[in-house]
C-alpha cells in the first residue's frame, strides 16, 4: 500500500525531513491552528499565505501536494486519517513537538491501522534525548546552567579552555540603555507585495472578518526569500545594537533593534540553526 506524508502549519521547513519526491503531501490547515481560538487575524493570514507559498515551493521540486484548507470540514488531524486509512498504510510527519497534535495522531493512527514514521524536527536546536540527558538528575532547573551549557556545546562566543568570550557569560545588565532622543531609529526594508498575501488576505476577510484585528499592514514575509533577506537586514542593521537597546521603549516605533524572527523560525521558514549559523557567519 502507498506511504504519505502530512506537513502542519509550523513545519514549512525549506529541507523537511517528511518530505519525500513521488510521495503524496498533505498540507493541512490544522483546526488547531485556525479555527480552534477566535485568532487574529494576521495569525490566520500568515499560516494562510505561508502555506500557500510552501505549497507552490514544493510543487515546485517535484512533490505531489494535496491542500487541506480549514474550512474543508477535515481539516483535524484525526479526520484526515480516517479519510486517508485504506489507501495508505504509513504517513510520514516531522515530530509536531505538541502533546494535543501527537495525541490525536497516535490515537487516530492506532484505530484506523497506520504506521507512523516521525522525524526530528528542525525547529528545535536538541534532540529529546539531549535535553534528558543534560536535565536528569537534577532536582531543580535554571536557564542559565542550560544556556551555558548550549553555548560551549556549539562553541557559540567562546574561548579555550570554555570560557566566555569578553569574560561573562550574560550582559543582561547591559541591556538598559534607554534610546538616545536625537537618534534615528533603523530603517526597515518590508517584503515586497505578492500573490499569497493577497490571496490570504481575502480569504481572510470573506471568512474571518469577526476575528480580532485586520489584514492591513502586514509586514511579514511568507516565503523562504523573504525570510532570508529578513534575516540578513537584521544582522547587517539592527544586530550591533540589539543587545543595548533590548528594552527601551519608544513611541510609534514599533521595531526599533529588534529582530522580529519569531514568526519566521515558528512557522519553519527559518530554522535555529540556520539563524546562529548567519550570525556568527
Amino acid at each position: 500500500m502507498k506511504e504519505a506524508t502530512i506537513i502542519f502549519p509550523h513545519q514549512l521547513f525549506k529541507d523537511n525531513p517528511a518530505v519525500k519526491p513521488g510521495r503524496i503531501c498533505y498540507l493541512l490547515e490544522e483546526s488547531l491552528f485556525f479555527t480552534q481560538y477566535h485568532f487574529h487575524q494576521q495569525k490566520i493570514l500568515l499560516h494562510r499565505a505561508s502555506m500557500k507559498a510552501y505549497a507552490h515551493y514544493l510543487a515546485g521540486n517535484g512533490v505531489k501536494v494535496e491542500y487541506i484548507d480549514t474550512l474543508s470540514g477535515k481539516a483535524a488531524v484525526a479526520k484526515l486519517l480516517y479519510a486517508l486509512a485504506g489507501k495508505y498504510s504509513t504517513i510520514h510527519f516531522t515530530d509536531p513537538v505538541d502533546e494535543w497534535l501527537n495525541k490525536r495522531i497516535d490515537k487516530a493512527c492506532l484505530k484506523y491501522n497506520i504506521e507512523k514514521k516521525v522525524y526530528p524536527s528542525p525547529s528545535f536546536l536538541n534532540k529529546m534525548e539531549a535535553a534528558n540527558k543534560f536535565f536528569n538528575g537534577k532536582s531543580s532547573y535554571f536557564q542559565t546552567a542550560f544556556y551555558i551549557d548550549q553555548r560551549k556545546q556549539r562553541n557559540i562566543l567562546v574561548t579555550a579552555p570554555n570560557e566566555p568570550a569578553g569574560g561573562r557569560w550574560s550582559y543582561d545588565e547591559d541591556n538598559r540603555l534607554k534610546f538616545p532622543a536625537k537618534q534615528k531609529a533603523p530603517g526597515i526594508k518590508f517584503p515586497p507585495d505578492n500573490e499569497y498575501v493577497a490571496e490570504a488576505q481575502k480569504y481572510v476577510k470573506e471568512n474571518f472578518h469577526d476575528h480580532y484585528g485586520s489584514t492591513e499592514a502586514f509586514n511579514y514575509p511568507v516565503n523562504f526569500m523573504d525570510a532570508e533577506k529578513w534575516l540578513d537586514e537584521f544582522i547587517a542593521v539592527r544586530l550591533q545594537q540589539f543587545g543595548v537597546y533590548e528594552d527601551a521603549i519608544v513611541a510609534n516605533e514599533h521595531y526599533l533593534h529588534h529582530s522580529v524572527l519569531s514568526p519566521l523560525i515558528n512557522i519553519g521558514l527559518l530554522t535555529p540553526q540556520q539563524v546562529i549559523d548567519k550570525a556568527m557567519h
